[in-house]
């Protein structure tokens, strides 16, 4: 792919970037809330039961979604024949040493070239990807004492995983592991958007408009649904 850049490419990266900002937004918004708790709150066990419910409803309905239109943009760009700069050494690291590893991470300020732009593709596969699978479920683990079944193992594939022992409430740990999955979608928001705006220059303009139409109209049912305000 050393031309043009197909619309099958470029399709799961625009609808990848119009999906992920309104749930970094929302995580953003979850944080602020959470900001408000108290562990003497007479209601604190409903109101930790609340925020569990929206962030899993983010994890799956949002977050699973963007990272399965990344991994696709990433496998069709392969297809294609362009060339990819995969970072191997992220996918053997440690949940926590890659979000470390990714927030440190440098690439260029602002890709020229095509394979410039898939590496922030990855990278925002990657903070996605973490995010999703360790970081909102360990939040959750310390709101409500257990980590959902569903997200257990789940990078294992285990489709019957064994039973979680009880966690500790923990409001300052689930704080913490949403202040990291904030960070890590709000790494992510950049990245894709920085590889869209680049990809897109290897597109004829007429072809990028029509795409962007097509996507904004997806991208309104992929968002996990009206988020409340509150």
């Amino acid at each position: 792919m050393a031309g043009q850049v197909s619309w099958t490419v470029m399709m799961p990266a625009m609808q990848a970037k119009k999906t992920l900002r309104p749930q970094r937004d929302r995580l953003l918004q979850l944080r602020r809330q959470m900001e408000q708790f108290s562990p003497g709150d007479d209601d604190h066990a409903s109101k930790n039961m609340e925020l569990a419910a929206h962030l899993f409803n983010v994890c799956y309905s949002g977050l699973g979604i963007g990272s399965r239109m990344l991994a696709s943009c990433m496998e069709l760009a392969a297809k294609d024949g362009a060339r990819l700069a995969i970072n191997r050494a992220f996918a053997a690291m440690p949940d926590e040493q890659l979000h470390d590893a990714l927030v440190a991470q440098r690439l260029p300020a602002r890709p020229t070239t095509q394979t410039e732009a898939f590496s922030r593709v990855e990278a925002a596969f990657n903070a996605v990807k973490v995010t999703e699978e360790h970081h909102i479920p360990r939040c959750i683990e310390h709101l409500v004492g257990q980590r959902p079944v569903h997200m257990v193992h789940g990078k294992n594939g285990l489709e019957n995983p064994p039973p979680v022992a009880d966690t500790p409430v923990d409001l300052d740990k689930a704080r913490d592991f949403l202040d990291r999955a904030c960070t890590l979608s709000d790494l992510a928001v950049k990245h894709i958007g920085l590889a869209v705006l680049v990809l897109s220059s290897f597109m004829d303009p007429k072809q990028v408009a029509s795409l962007s139409e097509v996507t904004d109209q997806r991208a309104s049912i992929l968002q996990g649904g009206t988020y409340p305000s509150a």
